[in-house]
Order: C-alpha cells, then sequence, then structure tokens
C-alpha cells in the first residue's frame, strides 16, 4: 500500500487545514484560550513530525501519535482550561490519564505512549518551559501501566485498587455451547494430540516429551484472527511452548498420564464419546488455560501488576463494553514502533486468541460460551461481579 502524503494525516494536531476549519465552523464565543491552543498545536506539529521520523517511525505511527494527542489536549483543556502545550502540569495529565483508564483501558496505554513520545519531543528539541521536575513528574505519569490510581512506586499491588469491568454472561442454549466447545482450536488441538498419542509415546531421558515435527503438526488449529502478526519468539520455539502448553492442561485436565517412562491417554480420554463429555472436558480445559493465562505464580492475596493486567482486560474482554482490537493489531504490524507495554499484552493476548479464549475482530471478545469459566476462575481472586441474564446460574463472590 503506498504511503498517504503527510498533508492528509488525519488529525487537527498535524493538520493546519483541519485546524483552521475547525476554527472556522466555531462561533465568535470560542475562548481565547483554545485559539492559542491551535496555534500552538499548529507551530509545534511539523517539528514533531520530524522528529518522530528521526526515530524510525512509520507514517501509520505517526498518524496514530497526532490523534492520540488530539484526544489528551481535548481533555486536557477541559481539566487546565488556561493551559500551555509545552509546559504541562502533571496533575492534570495524571487526571486526564486516570478518567481514560476508567472509560478504555486499552486506550490510555495508546494515550501514555503518545504522551510520553510528546514530552520526550518537547525535552530533546529544548522547548519544554515548565519546571524540569515538572516533566519528570509527566514522564513518570506516562510510564505507569495497569489500573487508575495504582501506586507503581510500592511492591505491593492491591486488586481492591482495580476497578474490573463486570463479566456480561447472556442465557445460552446447549446448542450454542456444543457449537463454541466444537469449533475451539483448544478442542480440535486436544483431539489431535490424543490421536496422535495413539497407545503412547515414550518420554525423553529427562522426563520430556519430543517436541518432533509429527507432534508440533497436530497443533493445526488457530483461532488467532487479526492479531495473525504476533511474533512472541521464533516460530519454532513458539511451538514448542505451545506443545508443552497443551500436554500441561491435558494433563491437568486428567487426559493425559505418564506411566512406564510413557505419555499415555487415560480412561477418560479414551472414553471421550459425545457432547456432554466435550463440554465437560472443555470446561477444565479452559478453565486451567485462564489459570495459566492469568494467575499462574500468584499466591491468595499476592498478586503481581501482571496478574492485575490480564485479569483487567480478560474482564473487559467479557464485558458488554469490549476493547477495540485497533492498538493491539498495530502493536503487532509494528513491534519496533510499539509502546514495549502494550506490545507485551497484545502478544499475550495472541495467546489467548490463538486457542480460542478470545475472539478478535474490531473488538476482542470473549466469546459467551467462556464466560461463566472466566468469571468462575477470576471470582475467588479479584473483585468482579456477573451480570446479564446468565449471571444468576453463577454464585457471586461474598455469597454461599
Amino acid at each position: 500500500m503506498a504511503k498517504k502524503p503527510k498533508s492528509t494525516k488525519k488529525s487537527r494536531f498535524g493538520n493546519p487545514v483541519k485546524a483552521a476549519a475547525d476554527a472556522a465552523t466555531r462561533t465568535h464565543a470560542t475562548p481565547s484560550a483554545d485559539a492559542r491552543l491551535e496555534r500552538a498545536m499548529i507551530a509545534l506539529s511539523p517539528g514533531f513530525v520530524a522528529w518522530l521520523e528521526s526515530q524510525g517511525r512509520p507514517d501509520k505511527s505517526i498518524d496514530m501519535s497526532l490523534l492520540i494527542l488530539d484526544d489528551f489536549f481535548d481533555m486536557y483543556r477541559i481539566v487546565e482550561p488556561h493551559m500551555d502545550p509545552t509546559a504541562l502540569v502533571p496533575a492534570a495529565v495524571q487526571e486526564v490519564m486516570d478518567v481514560t483508564a476508567d472509560a478504555n483501558p486499552v486506550g490510555v496505554m495508546g494515550m501514555r505512549s503518545g504522551v510520553r513520545d510528546y514530552a520526550n519531543y518537547l525535552d530533546q528539541m529544548r522547548l519544554w518551559t515548565g519546571a524540569p521536575e515538572d516533566l519528570d513528574v509527566v514522564r513518570d505519569v506516562c510510564n505507569q501501566t495497569g489500573g487508575p490510581g495504582s501506586d507503581f512506586d510500592s511492591d505491593e499491588v492491591s486488586p481492591e485498587d482495580w476497578e474490573f469491568a463486570d463479566v456480561f454472561i447472556p442465557v445460552l442454549s446447549r446448542e450454542e455451547m456444543v457449537e463454541t466447545a466444537a469449533k475451539s482450536p483448544l478442542w480440535k488441538n486436544t483431539l489431535a494430540l490424543l490421536q496422535w498419542l495413539g497407545d503412547g509415546r515414550e518420554l525423553t531421558a529427562d522426563g520430556t516429551m519430543e517436541a518432533t515435527p509429527d507432534a508440533l503438526a497436530a497443533l493445526a488449529h488457530s483461532g488467532i484472527g487479526k492479531l495473525g502478526a504476533a511474533k512472541v519468539t521464533t516460530p519454532q520455539d513458539h511451538l514448542a511452548a505451545r506443545l508443552d502448553l497443551y500436554w500441561e492442561l491435558l494433563n491437568v485436565a486428567g487426559l493425559v498420564s505418564v506411566e512406564e517412562n510413557h505419555l499415555r491417554p487415560t480412561p477418560a480420554a479414551l472414553a471421550l464419546a459425545g457432547e456432554d463429555d466435550m463440554l465437560l472436558a472443555m470446561r477444565d480445559l479452559m478453565g486451567q488455560f485462564i489459570y495459566i493465562m492469568t494467575l499462574e505464580g500468584s499466591e491468595e492475596g499476592d498478586y503481581e501488576e501482571w496478574h492485575l493486567d490480564m485479569a483487567d482486560w480478560l474482564t473487559q474482554a467479557a464485558s458488554e463494553a469490549p476493547p477495540e482490537a485497533e492498538l493491539l493489531v498495530q502493536a503487532l504490524e509494528e513491534p519496533d514502533a510499539a509502546d514495549p507495554d502494550v506490545l507485551a499484552i497484545a502478544q499475550n493476548i495472541a495467546q489467548w486468541a490463538q486457542e480460542g479464549l478470545v475472539t478478535v475482530g474490531e473488538f476482542v471478545q470473549v466469546p459467551p460460551a467462556w464466560r461463566p469459566d472466566v468469571f468462575d476462575m477470576l471470582k475467588d481472586d479479584f473483585p468482579i461481579k456477573a451480570t446479564g441474564p446468565g449471571a444468576a446460574d453463577q454464585i457471586q463472590p461474598g455469597t454461599d
């Protein structure tokens, strides 16, 4: 695809024509502070674009940075009406980030990245006119990750400091549950691996299953969708890690066991025959997958920021207002230009999508069939609630 000329950037910050058009449509009552901001943005934009280009940013990433600044300043000017775009007030920046985090946990990550770029540009080009210590605080605010208002200088992270989305559970028919389970990459790959095992396969001398080409080939099913650009490791390493994950899942679900240095299907696996068996097995498999992807390594009441990040994203994806996928897709398509935090989360969510825990189109969404499992796995560790017509079937935290 041909690169867009810079004159077509869809940002008021980076497009003087758009800025002039916006100004022309305003009434004569437009505050002078807004007019000053517009002029400052137009004056600063060419230098900011040139600075981003000097950092090796592609046009698409630059476009996104400009749009992010538009959104930021639209909110910032409400908090700080007499603002100076070269001397940001740390408390106002923090308030914008907190409000954005409450409304859009995905969007706040992109906003932090964009404002951090802008602050670095002002610093390196010696355009910052505020106090030096204020610049340091603004950068600290933009380096935060996770939920709003979290104390990131503390070693302890409390779930009570986070605002998790409610898991929305609709009423599902048996047919819908069966269809979702049968089409799941997790289920299809499970059946393929059990078939590959046959009567059993010998383990290596150190008690592991060798990642042979035919074993890796059994993992032929994936639901990765729009996150197909994910490159967590080399393809071979990723496949080997994925195979190890499956052996762990199948073992915990009671579908394989080790006997006489061989990995064999269990009687439960050999007895899988109908829809009821599939649904029961998939609940075990999906529940364990959710645990590994969000809670592994945690102790009750003792969590790292990573656990909270992943639980936050998963509950958002299972809510009535799922997060948009665009920021994640862009991070995976252009990893060198992506914010490291956004890229790490995008790579992890790509793993969710690969096994069918989420679907990725315009939004990142947990299929309705798996939402009870999301709620059941997370409700005892985090302050989340289930809503929707199917929530009555769930045991809410604090009830018997």
